[in-house]
């Protein structure tokens, strides 16, 4: 069995920290995946830590559902210093791209998941009303 670089379980002070945040109320028994220079890495939602060997570290997060979604890439430097965590969060649909940044990030996607389901509501609505007053 060949183990990744990612995989070692010894802290180190080049390790990547990940911050995975989910929409509120968003899927409990689904949790992200890196993928750090094209090693599968499992995460969780809220603080990773993940040892790492200094170097230039191509990092890709999604969330697996029916089909991957929330994709999301960046580019982290941890050659000289420390590397600056990465914060990545998922979105609101599974529509719309993930967010991730060396800063705090928002869900994306709340004005899509809105757009899909107000029709649906008024529909219902419009339905209700008809029984109760048509």
């Amino acid at each position: 069995m060949i183990l990744s670089p990612f995989m070692q379980p010894a802290s180190s002070p080049t390790a990547l920290v990940i911050d995975a945040k989910k929409p509120p109320m968003g899927p409990m028994l689904v949790t992200p995946n890196a993928r750090i220079n094209g090693h599968p890495v499992p995460l969780r939602w809220g603080h990773n830590e993940i040892p790492a060997p200094p170097g230039v570290h191509h990092i890709q997060i999604s969330v697996p559902w029916i089909w991957e979604q929330g994709r999301a890439q960046i580019t982290v430097d941890n050659r000289y210093h420390p590397a600056p965590p990465v914060y990545y969060a998922s979105p609101f649909s599974s529509f719309s791209k993930g967010a991730i940044d060396h800063r705090p990030v928002k869900n994306p996607g709340l004005l899509g998941l809105l757009l899909i389901l107000t029709p649906v509501l008024v529909l219902i609505l419009a339905v209700v009303a008809f029984a109760l007053f048509g």
